[in-house]
Order: structure tokens, then C-alpha cells, then sequence
């Protein structure tokens, strides 16, 4: 295995490592993944600099082995605080745990949804401002005695769930939202509100809907348990760091196991996020239906959002091109029904948006054909650019 520049890659080359989002620690492609030029356009999108190549795919069998005292060394070296100890407690915790097979909840995709709609168009974060503080309140409590206060979690989300989702243009809510310091409860509220929207479109009923607006505000606690100098760290993380960051989800069902009131939706969102429909994601190697239902939708809006979202070290990707990611990825890696669902409600307000594409031109979307939502036609002046027939041209900016 070895490292080369991104501008380097060509397709039929193998990854020996999977390529992870920064900061939110997301694995878009696999180790073993077999490159394609839509994989190369989305990692140079990304602005991800070097990636791992397999020269011989038996190198694939081979296991990576975590080193908690490499990784204090490392986190001493940098001045980072770094508590050994109490990590390898709660590694030690989730290795007792025995998964039971999930309890799949009972969703109606026609059941009517009675929501109440809310009033105006002031955004989440001003309006239920207090109440968003106290639920970052109590997550970061956790982390000094590792209990959760649902109850506090369950009177905020029913506040707030209102007015999350009583806008379709899903785009314009997550705009709003002004930007945080703190980017793990940010990401998690705003896949909040992305599931809950989903979770409205499948037609689930609302106190499915509420539920599903609470896992995808705790569906990530687990990360509480990681060391933060490996959360903030720019670039791509190397192999083993990478295999004591999959625990967060095992790490998160074991603080939800230990809360009294948590629900088996719940518990499953946090524990499946990772998985993956065809088997390749961890940390249980789950396929399709032994995937919880919530976990489908909760792991489709942590993707998304951690595609479109600017963070210091990793350029964000237009949302046109993230939904084009989940659309080639779809049936494959996520849930074909929340994946197509998404694609349709988001492609419904692309029309008439200026956009820059990725050859640099800037125009206006006229026209969205049905079967390709995320391929529009491009009026840039006097000329129409066709995006199903222009297959190297991408959205690059919503403007």
C-alpha cells in the first residue's frame, strides 16, 4: 500500500484505505473501492490532497491494529490532552456488549401526517434559541458523567420539530442556520432537521417523526468517547486512527443503552449510522434489511450534510453534487427509497437558481428532467449546457 497525490489517481486504481470526510469522520468510499472518474471528480471536490493506493489486492485482507499508547505519544508530541485511561474504559465497555438483531419500526408510507406548520420564516436557531442551548448542554454533559438527560433532549425537539420541517425547501432551512464553533452538535442538529424531513416525505407518522428528530440530535454522542485532536485533525486520518474512530458508534449505543426512556429507534440510529447496504460499513457489517429503518434515513442526512458543509480543512461540495453522490451510491451503500426521496424534494427548488459549474461557467437552471434531478440544463448566456450529456461538467456552487 502507498500514498500518492490526489492528482495522481486514476481510475481502475484500488483505495487501501477508505476516503473519510474531515472533521465529521464520514467514510464516502471503502477501502477496496475500485476508482471511477465520478469517484476521482468527488475526492478532487473535496479538495482531499493524498489518498491510500493497493498495489496487490491481497493487500486487502490485511488488518489494521489500534495503538492507544502510539496515539498519546502522537497526542504528547502535539500538546493535545489526551486521557488513555478513560478511553480504554469505554473500549473495554462495548467490547461486553452483545447486539441483539434490531426491533424494526412499523412505518406507513401513506399514513397522513398531522403536523402543526408553524408561523413565519425566522430561523430555528434564533426563535428556540434557549432551547438549543440547553440540548448542547446536556449532550456536553455527558462527558463529565456520562448520563443523558432525555427527558430535557425530548421537551426541546418538541418545541423545535414544528418549525423544522414545516417548509419543504429543506436548502433554505439549513442556510439559516448561522454557523457554530461547535461543529458536532451543528452537524447533528442539522441532520436533525434533515431526518425529520424525511422522515415527514415517507410519511411517517408524528411521533415517529419526533423520535427520528431526537436520533439524529444523539446519533453521534458517541464521538464524546474520541480523542478531539483526531476530530479536529486536517487531512485524511491514517489507518489506525481511523479504526478507534468507527467505535463512536458502538460508543454512543452504549451511553443510550445506559438512559432510562431511550427507545430501540433510537439505540439502532446511533449503533447503524455507519452501516452500509451491501455489507461494507461497520461497525457490524450489517446488509439491507438487518439495517434499523432509522438508521437508513439518519445515515443518508449525515452524508449529505457533511458533503455541503465548509469546514476549515475540507471544501465544501454543492448540495446539486452531494445528492448526485447519494443518487450513484444509491441502492449500493444507502436506501434507494430515502435516497430518491431526498433527490426528488431538493431537485424541486433548483430551478431558476444561478449556479457555477466546474468549467468555471455561471448561469441560471431552466430546466430539470425527471429521471436525472441532479443533471439540470444550464442556461449560461445564448447557450444551454445539458449536464446529462456534459457528464464531466458538475454544479460546483448553488449561488
Amino acid at each position: 500500500m502507498r500514498k500518492i497525490a490526489t492528482s495522481q489517481l486514476e481510475p481502475g486504481m484500488i483505495l487501501g484505505a477508505p476516503i473519510v470526510s474531515n472533521d465529521s469522520m464520514i467514510e464516502l468510499l471503502s477501502k477496496g473501492t475500485k476508482l471511477s472518474k465520478r469517484h476521482i471528480a468527488l475526492i478532487s471536490q473535496m479538495s482531499i490532497e493524498d489518498v491510500y493506493i493497493l498495489d496487490h489486492a491481497e493487500e486487502l485482507d490485511e488488518s489494521v491494529e489500534m495503538d492507544l499508547t502510539d496515539l498519546a505519544n502522537r497526542a504528547h508530541t502535539e500538546g493535545k490532552p489526551f486521557d488513555a485511561d478513560k478511553l480504554q474504559k469505554a473500549l473495554d465497555e462495548i467490547e461486553t456488549h452483545v447486539y441483539e438483531p434490531a426491533t424494526r419500526s412499523a412505518v406507513n408510507a401513506n399514513m397522513a401526517v398531522h403536523v402543526l406548520t408553524g408561523e413565519g420564516n425566522v430561523p430555528i436557531d434564533v426563535k428556540h434559541e434557549e432551547a438549543l442551548l440547553d440540548t448542547k448542554k446536556v449532550i456536553e454533559n455527558i462527558k463529565d458523567d456520562g448520563e443523558l438527560d432525555l427527558d430535557r433532549i425530548r421537551r426541546n425537539v418538541e418545541e423545535t420539530l414544528p418549525d423544522m420541517i414545516r417548509n419543504n425547501d429543506v436548502l433554505m432551512r439549513l442556510n439559516q442556520l448561522k454557523a457554530s464553533d461547535d461543529y458536532t452538535f451543528h452537524h447533528s442538529l442539522r441532520v436533525s432537521i434533515l431526518a425529520s424531513m424525511i422522515g415527514k416525505w415517507l410519511g411517517y407518522s408524528e411521533p415517529e417523526i419526533l423520535e427520528l428528530a431526537e436520533a439524529g440530535l444523539l446519533f453521534d454522542m458517541g464521538k464524546l468517547h474520541i480523542p478531539e485532536f483526531l476530530l479536529q485533525k486536517p487531512g485524511q486520518v491514517t489507518p489506525d486512527e481511523f479504526e478507534l474512530i468507527k467505535k463512536h458508534a458502538q460508543f454512543g449505543y452504549s451511553i443510550l443503552l445506559k438512559t432510562r426512556g431511550v427507545s430501540n429507534n433510537i439505540k439502532y440510529a446511533a449503533l447503524h449510522h455507519h452501516e452500509r447496504m451491501d455489507g461494507s460499513g461497520y461497525p457490524l457489517r450489517l446488509r439491507e434489511n438487518q439495517i434499523h429503518d432509522f438508521a437508513k434515513v439518519i445515515m443518508v442526512c449525515d452524508v449529505f450534510d457533511a458533503l455541503i458543509s465548509d469546514r476549515p480543512y475540507k471544501k465544501a461540495i454543492s448540495p446539486i453534487m452531494a445528492a448526485e453522490y447519494l443518487s450513484w451510491t444509491s441502492g449500493k451503500l444507502f436506501d434507494s427509497k430515502v435516497c430518491y426521496v431526498l433527490i426528488k424534494k431538493l431537485s424541486e427548488f433548483y430551478l431558476g437558481k444561478t449556479v457555477k459549474l466546474t468549467n468555471g461557467d455561471v448561469g441560471k437552471i431552466v430546466f430539470i428532467e425527471e429521471n436525472y434531478p441532479t443533471r439540470p440544463i444550464v442556461q449560461v448566456g445564448e447557450k444551454f449546457v445539458n449536464l446529462i450529456k456534459e457528464r464531466s461538467i458538475n454544479v460546483e456552487t448553488l449561488m
